[in-house]
């Protein structure tokens, strides 16, 4: 049963005993429901001898009483009288408890005064770590504000979110939501000594989230990129931005590498998952690891009432291979893709209905490669260029080994149709266009 909890002001309950269960007339009430217990029996003899015994013993009684008293009352039959203690006034009990009184007292320019002690040799190894770390990059993050397009000064801001500074003269990464996936947006960047300058945007890639920001500055100090692949479950890891946005600009959350590869929903990115709080305006700041090297972009986080901890950055190796081509180019130019879209065929599906596992084809594109060939809907791709497909997820993966204009080979699997078409592999010889976002947004 599910515990019932009781307000503290409910109101007392009255115990109540069950009622008595029917007794014949005449009948004794039977024990255990209000009735004294029954007398002990005692064996009966004649009225005459019971009445003396009586006497006898209310005689007997009155004597015993009478000495007693005469003893332990007060009378002595030999020796001093008993004294009896004095029982003194309530007024004095009152003088034994009572409370000093409250000193006088006025300033003092001569009193005693308080300082701190230096506690440095105190810190913990991990307060230590924690706090140079955050030195070594506190600096690099900026808070950055966004406004909609357009020269109106009526404009408000849109959103804040965090940068981090990758060169000395004033390129910025950042994520691309922050500047509301758009290279329109309008952007105002403060660096951590609060100075302000107006940004352009370089770049942007909604694959990725990810954009690169430019300001008109030099002498800045810029972030240190650690290795990510190198990175293990367990270690310590440190958010930095502008939670909740610039009123609490440069905080820093602690906590760990809770998995490393983690897949969201676009596949384009294999996320480090961490403990380290990262909440709304972190988006866009460093995850960095106990030298004070960035280790990722801290982007998102599961923001549900069953869940805690779970926030995600982009790898840093991502971030740089991404964020270079954006500064080189302004767009990924060296992605390829097949023009297609789908959806993965699990193993469920596979098991459930005989088909391989791999990528369902739901739709082809008119500029797709596959556009022109035997390829339709609902054919499912189970290999390139001889590795295995079994996801979305792994064509993705695959398809990020090639650039545009590489000829790559598929094997597909065509199910059974309604209309009695027989189930056949086929394959089919492609090259790769670009999938690039340079279109102005």
């Amino acid at each position: 049963m599910q515990n019932q909890y009781v307000p503290f002001n409910a109101p007392q309950q009255a115990y109540q005993y069950p009622p008595p269960p029917p007794v014949p007339y005449g009948a004794p009430m039977p024990y255990g429901y209000g009735a004294p217990p029954p007398l002990r029996p005692v064996q009966k003899t004649g009225r005459g001898r019971a009445a003396l015994w009586c006497v006898s013993g209310a005689v007997a009684i009155i004597i015993v009483s009478v000495f007693m008293f005469a003893v332990w009352g007060g009378v002595a039959v030999k020796g001093k009288k008993k004294e009896v203690p004095n029982i003194p006034e309530a007024s004095s009990y009152a003088e034994d408890y009572k409370l000093p009184s409250a000193p006088t007292v006025k300033p003092d320019v001569n009193g005693p005064q308080i300082s701190s002690v230096d506690s440095e040799e105190d810190q913990s190894v991990e307060t230590k770590i924690a706090s140079e770390a955050y030195d070594r990059v506190y600096e690099s993050i900026v808070c950055i504000t966004s406004y909609k397009s357009g020269k109106d000064y009526t404009l408000d801001a849109i959103g804040e979110g965090s940068g981090i500074i990758i060169t000395e003269d004033g390129y910025i990464a950042t994520n691309s939501h922050v500047v509301d996936d758009s290279t329109k947006t309008g952007v105002m960047v403060t660096l951590s000594n609060d100075k302000q300058y107006l940004g352009a945007i370089v770049g942007i890639d909604e694959k990725t989230d990810l954009a690169v920001i430019k300001i008109d500055a030099a002498g800045l100090k810029a972030a240190e990129f650690a290795d990510s692949d190198n990175l293990k479950v367990g270690q310590q890891a440190f958010a930095i931005g502008n939670p909740g946005g610039s009123a609490f600009s440069n905080s820093m959350t602690q906590g760990s590498i809770s998995a490393v590869n983690r897949i969201l929903d676009s596949g384009y990115i294999k996320y480090i998952q961490t403990d380290a709080a990262i909440n709304p305006g972190n988006s866009g700041g460093a995850l960095i690891n106990e030298q004070g090297q960035v280790i990722g972009i801290n982007t998102a986080k599961i923001a549900a009432v069953e869940f805690e901890g779970m926030g995600f950055a982009i790898p840093g190796n991502t971030v740089i291979d991404v964020v270079n081509k954006l500064i080189k180019y302004g767009y990924v130019n060296d992605r390829g893709t097949l023009g297609i879209e789908g959806k993965s065929c699990t193993l469920y599906m596979s098991k459930a209905n005989g088909i391989p596992q791999g990528m369902m084809i739901t739709k082809i594109n008119s500029e797709s490669p596959l556009y022109s060939t035997d390829a339709k809907k609902d054919d499912i791709i189970v290999s390139i260029n001889g590795e295995v497909i079994k996801s979305s997820i792994d064509l993705i993966d695959e398809l990020s080994k090639y650039k545009p204009g590489d000829t790559v080979k598929l094997k597909l699997y065509r199910p059974s149709a309604s209309n009695g078409e027989k189930t056949y592999t086929f394959e089919v010889s492609v090259k790769l266009i670009s999938d690039t976002e340079k279109e102005d947004k």
